[in-house]
């Protein structure tokens, strides 16, 4: 990949993004643990695990490579996203090694760790190098994480604030769940799709979640894609009060001499610094004084990339949540009166979302082996008459229904809950197949779609091609909204219905539920889509009145027997003095 040229950057930078090879205060070459020699077992064990996908040649163009998303790296470029060096170098041994060992989640590169002993990764790494002659001699420079600012709340409210003025809104969005306007044209050096990183599903980052993971990425950029090294729009060497005036200058239709003249103290003064940061990009080794000179101006510039590190840590949750089983299943709630609407505050008095894992449906074609829905979560209410539904997934486009250039099919965003119509009455009872049901055990679906926002369809299934829309509509409730990335639904309908393929629900009876997802935008249609498995949720029983009246009733009586004992007392008293 040719990165822009220093002088390039400058110009860049005028339009608010300043893209530069990281410098850090002192040159830090890799440490750690060192590949061994290449070996023919490695290169054995590479055919054997690592082919399929990255080809015999390591050109990234194995058999497989066609159907995956992200495709997997061609390690001939040289291009690694991965990697705890400075801008423009090759990742260390080290970085190679845990990349193998750990995977690259939200993708189709696997962890190996459990599945390959140390040795036999060592050997991969060392395979892996013999396809890019620049690792010969390379020295690479690690990112110097000395400076790290401590993650707190104020160093949050500053990192939000660079997120906004470097633009990280345009591609990740404005809560960053990579819905940004930019987001759907976005393409790697090779010319394929990619999207921007999902900040909430902390769980997916490639290369790690800490705030040090977060930093590099913005360090050293990540080498063949649209994610740059930039960590300031403000230029090196100026404060942030003359990079201000100088954007200003740049704005004025017609300067004054004295604002020409001002103009060019700061721009050769940003130059000097350009300038150094080409030397070194081109290996050209810079005086200590000159290195002293661009620490003191890259120190703020760092400072405010740790900021950005933290700001997007709080993003993201610890991990990814406990799926909806065990003490995690959908409990619907009880609850006196009206159900609460789509924005109705009441639905924050739950505090557990019940969080639902997608996969890719594989089973039957056409096959989703790329799915771009990760999740769905619900919550629910429920009153002597109702239920209701609150359910969240992310999708980083809204696609309405439109042509798909590949396959010529009509896609669009849809999701549908699946329930069987007949619920189990013990543990040891089969439920329906759970891609849609079977002849035998036929399941109750709500189907909702982007087209027809307000609106739920009741079909019934005996099987993926044996789908049925029900003559009789339970006019369901609906209401749904897409906003920053994420679509919310809320459905309400009764408890019981006179239809007998509809399902009925009862308090206290865990009922087998299910989704099936579709993004438009990622060419979903029929059974290419997102899936989960069974899950369960239940009707919290409904509280009893007893536990109004038993209180005053234990009350009434614990006062009855105190004046019981202290009538016996003083007739004992009354006795004992005569």
């Amino acid at each position: 990949m040719s990165r822009p040229s220093v002088k390039k950057s400058l110009s860049i930078c005028f339009a608010g993004f300043l893209l530069f090879p990281a410098i850090i205060s002192s040159p830090v070459f890799a440490e750690g643990n060192s590949a061994p020699a290449a070996s023919e077992a490695g290169k054995a064990l590479y055919i054997d695990k690592c082919a399929h996908c990255h080809g015999v040649e390591g050109a990234g163009d194995g058999s497989a490579a066609d159907n995956l998303v992200p495709r997997p790296r061609d390690f001939t470029s040289g291009l690694y996203k991965i990697r705890s060096t400075e801008s423009g170098n090759l990742p260390t041994d080290q970085d190679l090694f845990e990349v193998i060992s750990n995977g690259m989640p939200g993708s189709s590169m696997p962890a190996w760790e459990g599945l390959l002993n140390e040795d036999e990764r060592w050997s991969l790494v060392a395979q892996i190098k013999t396809y890019f002659e620049g690792f010969e001699g390379a020295l690479p420079r690690v990112i110097d994480l000395s400076g790290k600012v401590p993650y707190s709340e104020e160093s949050i409210a500053k990192g939000k604030e660079f997120y906004a003025q470097l633009g990280c809104v345009e591609c990740h969005g404005v809560l960053g769940r990579g819905d940004g306007t930019s987001a759907p044209d976005l393409t790697d050096e090779w010319g394929f799709r990619t999207w921007p990183a999902n900040m909430e599903h902390s769980w997916n980052y490639r290369g790690g979640s800490t705030t040090e993971d977060i930093f590099k990425r913005f360090i050293g950029g990540i080498a063949g894609s649209p994610m740059p090294a930039f960590v300031s729009s403000f230029r090196v060497g100026l404060t942030d009060a003359e990079a201000e005036r100088i954007i200003a200058l740049e704005d004025k239709d017609e300067m004054t001499e004295e604002e020409e003249a001002e103009y060019t103290e700061l721009e050769e003064k940003a130059y000097e610094y350009e300038d150094l940061m080409l030397r070194i990009e081109e290996g050209d080794e810079i005086t200590p004084e000159e290195q002293k000179k661009l620490d003191v101006a890259m120190k703020p510039i760092f400072e405010k990339s740790w900021h950005l590190a933290n700001y997007v840590k709080s993003l993201g949750s610890e991990g990814r949540p406990p799926a909806a089983v065990g003490d995690k299943v959908l409990r619907s709630q009880y609850r006196l009166g009206e159900l609460p609407g789509l924005n109705d505050a009441a639905w924050g008095e739950i505090e557990d979302t019940s969080y639902f894992p997608l996969v890719g449906q594989v089973i039957i074609e056409p096959r989703q082996f790329n799915p771009s829905l990760d999740s769905v979560t619900a919550k629910s209410f429920y009153n002597d008459n109702e239920v209701a539904f609150l359910f969240s997934w992310d999708d980083r486009t809204r696609t309405l229904p439109q042509q798909n250039d590949e396959t010529g099919e009509t896609v669009e965003d849809a999701i549908a809950i699946q329930f069987p119509v007949k619920v189990p009455t013990s543990p040891l009872d089969p439920k329906p197949y759970f891609i849609w049901g079977d002849r035998r055990l036929p399941v109750y679906l709500w189907h909702w779609k982007v087209s027809e926002a307000n609106r739920i369809t009741e079909m019934n299934a005996k099987g993926i091609g044996k789908v049925s829309v029900q003559a009789s509509q339970n006019q369901i409730e609906t209401e749904a909204v897409y906003e920053d990335g994420r679509y919310r639904l809320w459905t309400k309908r009764a408890l019981r219905t006179d239809d007998k393929n509809d399902l009925k629900f009862e308090p206290g009876v865990f009922i087998p539920i299910a989704f099936s997802a579709w993004d438009g935008s990622n060419g979903d249609v029929n059974t290419k889509r997102a899936i989960s498995s069974w899950y369960t949720f239940v009707l919290d029983p409904v509280p009893s009145n007893r536990r109004f009246v038993y209180p005053p009733v234990v009350a009434l009586i614990s006062v009855g027997v105190l004046f019981g004992l202290r009538g016996s007392v003083r007739r004992r008293e009354s006795a004992n003095s005569t």
